[in-house]
């Protein structure tokens, strides 16, 4: 298995685990979000690039919890560019503002627990 996949794997069970909303610590994610910002800060630049890619995919996706996390992970690691992004793509849907408040609730996580760690 190249490390590709074995990495893929590793951040697909990031997102997976543990399960948003099943208990009290981690009602949005916030696990799911810190986890996947010291993944990320753990990899090599190559590596980083690679997971990077993911999770720009994933802040774009249809899944609400998914494209929420990641909206955090970016804004907790800088990448603003990306996050605009994800706003602009969500504001083109007819559920925009389900997505858009979601994303702000990703932000808001990630201020909390990644850039502003209790």
């Amino acid at each position: 298995m190249s490390w590709h996949d074995t990495l893929e794997q590793e951040i697909l069970h990031l997102y997976q685990e543990p399960v948003i909303g099943s208990g009290y610590s981690n009602t949005y994610g916030e696990a799911n979000l810190v986890n996947l910002v010291t993944k990320f800060r753990s990899l090599e630049s190559e590596q980083m690039e690679y997971m990077k890619s993911m999770v720009v995919t994933f802040s774009q996706s249809d899944d609400l919890a998914s494209s929420y996390v990641s909206v955090g992970v970016l804004h907790a690691l800088g990448m603003h560019d990306h996050v605009e992004n994800a706003y602009q793509w969500a504001e083109g849907r007819d559920d925009s503002h389900m997505f858009t408040s979601h994303f702000d609730i990703g932000k808001s996580l990630a201020e909390h627990f990644v850039i502003n760690p209790p």
